[in-house]
């Protein structure tokens, strides 16, 4: 590999034409092709793939827009009457549905606002659907209690309490549909109304009228302080790039509220906005630490080398590395995942620490061939060795981990081989300058002897001990609740509070739902979701749930329930209950109304009819209790539990979702409940893929050092035992491994790898005595530079204000520690121990 470089550098060195036109046509073809792949926001590819053949896990994740909905507030401020209230509530509203008219189709990001409920209309036309499908409302079960009313005595009690139900229907806001339809109470002499109201007093109860009063068609909170919208967007709360835009606008109207004085507090929140929002501060946080603290250390590179070309010869390999990684993406896949990309450029300052040996080496000597000579080698075998250990993620089953290391290995060799092949090319020995000031204070610090400074060893192995002890017996955990990453904005959770807080019954809300190919197919699969509901209700896990099936009667049951009621309401029988009317009231009048009526509705000849199909009902509301998506059509319900129990580590809430998932076509609606299992599942395989990068590093390093166990065991142990300091630490300190940060460890690993790979090729060049005498020093100046860069960066992150960033911070910064400190110290001193031991012999 050596003189294959040595030829390259050789032949473009006698070929400018050929070197310059190369390396120009290969950063414009990938470049152009880096340029073209679509960068997704989508945070759903942070979870695991589904593996349900049913894709329940992809549906509970990605497809649900009842999920995905966002809750619009409006707080009165001291003295803002509900008018006012309303008012704001409703200009809001048409701003962003006006807004979002004017953007192009396929740039629109609202779905629907549900922010009335037309009461009027819903009446009226909910009169007319129900008048006309009485018979597929009344349960099969009810015409055995029937019979027991079909008494005198009970007739007469009913039209009283027809009569007194009337004047308090008559004194109520509901006057209106008394008026219009006065024939409510006459088509109920019998007193059956009370079965056929319950499931919809229930479905009221459970669903989106519980926690609310209504004023002017209005949602209020009961203390009729704040009124409550429902928008649905068209995006998911993992697309985070429409979300940017929706509430980009919110805020901006928000903002021009409260310059003006409003006295209304307008807010949101909901899964759509927490991701927009963490979208958002990752992106602040990798700009103002990442980018801010690789500033400072360019600088400092700067004024260390002092060449003005040092920098961009510094970026450049890193830049080609870069466009390189993304283009084969592109090839590959044609998109990347913007959160691996900015967990890539952490991993890029490997990349970086390569270039920086090969410059380091041509500061000291001058020679670009002869640091070719001497860096190639440990250069090609840490490049593959680290390749080795991210090219272990693509097994692990998220697409995330997929990308980051599919790009991380790209850009690596992109790196790698431009620094080998057309970096030296840059070199000018005449113009080679190093601040001698800066290089004499590095320099003096590489010739310190660490290696022989006893209580600095016994220190480190004390340290090193108490940290694989603490991890032995303590052992990592793995925080696998997602939400814990997350980042929470401070007007975000205050929404949310206000929201618990106003509508809070003492009670959790979760959603499950059942799924089919078809609307009637969910429905049925409902009735075995409600079955499993109520067995669960009877231990006590259940408060109360939505029942939505008798909302939206399935056909089948609509066909039996009509079956049924012809089959009771026989001619007879209703001759009988006439004359038991005839019998109960006096008046002439009231008495023909009640028999007509009965008659009509007895006797009416019902068919099958679909109410989620009518116009009356709101899309807002339709879509709190069922749903369409690509894949199947969905049927929800609303269940209500102890607040204990829906605790993501709550045993009883496991119990609660195991008995609805472990059912097919049924479905809950937690992400956090299916992720959880996976993801420790995905700990432990990243643990297995650990150490065998392990072992394949340890078998490269065995070959490279010419199958000597001795080099190959002390080049290997700084590896693993700076690992274990790392996982000791996290013990120690009480920091759990979570799904980002477990990333990061493969790039503590990966560094770690090179540090003792270049030490280890120094000292044992350094036996040789001559010239390569120095090559350790070099080598340690290359890696101090490195530390710098690096721990300056990580340490950064420590800054960050996004949780997921700032764990990386820690365990990324114990790692990196640990490496620089064995390749200084230790390995040094193993060494030699063991060449000491060898001359004695």
């Amino acid at each position: 590999m050596t003189d294959f470089c040595i030829k390259v550098y050789r032949y473009f060195r006698s070929h400018r034409a050929v070197y310059w036109c190369s390396m120009v046509a290969l950063l414009a073809f990938f470049g152009y092709f880096a340029a073209q792949i679509h960068l997704e926001e989508d945070l759903a590819k942070m979870l695991p793939a589904s593996k349900n053949a049913d894709g329940t896990m992809k549906l509970a994740f990605q497809d649900l827009k009842l999920k995905d909905k966002t809750f619009l507030l409006f707080e009165g401020k001291d003295g803002a009457t509900t008018d006012e209230i309303i008012a704001t509530c409703d200009s809001f509203v048409v701003m962003l549905e006006e807004w979002n008219a004017s953007l192009d189709s396929a740039d629109q990001v609202i779905d629907n606002i549900f922010a009335e409920l037309p009461l009027g209309e819903i009446f009226s036309g909910g009169y007319d659907f129900v008048y006309d499908q009485l018979a597929t409302y009344v349960d099969t079960s009810v015409y055995s209690a029937i019979d027991t009313m079909l008494t005198l005595e009970h007739i007469r009690r009913q039209l009283a309490q027809n009569r007194a139900d009337a004047e308090k229907l008559s004194a109520s806001k509901m006057s209106i549909l008394l008026e219009a339809h006065p024939e409510i109470f006459w088509m109920d002499p019998i007193g059956m109304r009370e079965a056929f109201i319950a499931p919809f007093r229930s479905l009221m109860d459970g669903g989106v009228g519980g926690n609310f009063t209504f004023i002017q068609n209005h949602f209020f909170t009961k203390d009729s302080t704040v009124c409550v919208a429902f928008l649905t967007p068209t995006f998911t709360s993992f697309n985070t790039g429409k979300g940017t835009k929706l509430f980009s606008k919110m805020n901006e109207e928000i903002e021009r509220m409260e310059a003006e004085g409003s006295n209304v507090k307008a807010m949101f929140h909901g899964s759509t906005a927490r991701g927009a929002y963490n979208s958002w501060q990752t992106k602040a946080d990798l700009r103002n630490t990442i980018v801010g603290s690789l500033v400072v250390v360019l600088i400092f590179i700067f004024f260390c080398f002092r060449n003005y070309n040092t920098i961009p010869l510094l970026l450049l390999p890193v830049a080609f590395g870069t466009v390189f990684g993304l283009a084969m993406m592109y090839f590959i896949k044609g998109q990347f995942s913007l959160l691996a990309l900015g967990i890539g450029a952490i991993v890029l300052g490997v990349a970086l620490s390569y270039v920086l040996h090969v410059i380091t080496h041509y500061k000291y000597i001058g020679d670009p061939e002869q640091v070719l000579r001497d860096q190639v080698k440990p250069v090609f075998l840490g490049c593959l060795t680290t390749i080795g250990s991210f090219m272990g993620l693509i097994f692990i089953n998220t697409e995330l981990l997929q990308d980051f290391g599919l790009f991380a290995a790209f850009a690596i060799v992109g790196t790698t081989a431009f620094s080998l092949l057309y970096l030296p090319q840059f070199f000018n020995p005449e113009k080679n300058k190093i601040n001698r000031h800066a290089f004499a204070v590095i320099d003096r610090v590489n010739a310190y002897p660490f290696d022989r400074k006893k209580q600095l060893i016994f220190t480190i192995i004390a340290i090193a001990a108490v940290c694989m002890v603490c991890y032995f017996f303590g052992g990592t955990n793995f925080d696998a609740d997602m939400r814990n990453l997350g980042y929470f904005s401070d007007n975000v959770t205050y929404s949310e509070s206000l929201y618990q807080q106003k509508t809070y019954s003492g009670y959790k809300q979760q959603y499950f739902a059942a799924s089919g190919e078809t609307m009637e197919e969910a429905l049925e699969n409902f009735d075995v979701l409600a079955e499993k509901l109520d067995s669960l209700k009877q231990e006590g896990l259940v408060k109360t749930y939505t029942p939505t099936n008798q909302l939206f009667v399935p056909e089948r049951v609509q066909q039996e329930r009509i079956d049924a009621w012809k089959n009771y309401w026989t001619e007879d029988k209703v001759a009988e209950v006439d004359r038991l009317i005839a019998e109960a009231e006096p008046n002439a009048e009231l008495r023909n109304n009640y028999i007509e009526y009965f008659n009509e509705i007895a006797l009416f000849d019902y068919e099958p009819d679909h109410l989620y199909e009518k116009d009356f009902l709101p899309e807002g509301f339709v879509s709190t209790l069922m749903e369409e998506n690509e894949s199947c059509f969905l049927v929800f319900t609303s269940v209500q539990c102890e607040m204990d129990f829906v605790r993501s580590d709550s045993t009883d809430y496991h119990r609660i979702c195991d008995a609805i998932a472990n059912e097919p076509n049924l479905l809950v609606l937690d992400t956090y409940y299916y992720t959880q299992d996976t993801l420790r599942q995905l700990n432990d395989d990243f643990n297995i893929l650990q150490w065998v990068s392990m072992v394949f590093v340890f078998l490269v390093l065995y070959f490279s050092f010419k199958r000597n166990i001795r080099h190959t065991l002390l080049g290997f142990m700084p590896i693993v035992i700076s690992w274990l300091i790392v996982l000791g630490a996290m013990v120690i300190f009480d920091v759990k491994f979570n799904l980002i940060n477990i990333i990061i460890s493969t790039f503590i690993f990966g560094i770690g790898v090179d540090y003792s790979i270049f030490v280890m090729n120094g000292l044992i060049e350094g036996q040789k005595g001559g010239r390569i005498n120095k090559l350790l020093q070099y080598h340690k100046t290359a890696i101090l530079l490195s530390a710098i860069v690096l721990v300056t960066t990580v340490a950064s992150m420590l800054f960050a204000l996004h949780p997921a960033i700032k764990s990386v911070g820690f365990a990324t910064l114990v790692g990196m520690v640990s490496a620089v400190v064995f390749a200084y110290v230790v390995q040094p001193f193993l060494f030699h121990v063991i060449n000491k031991e060898n001359k004695e012999k």
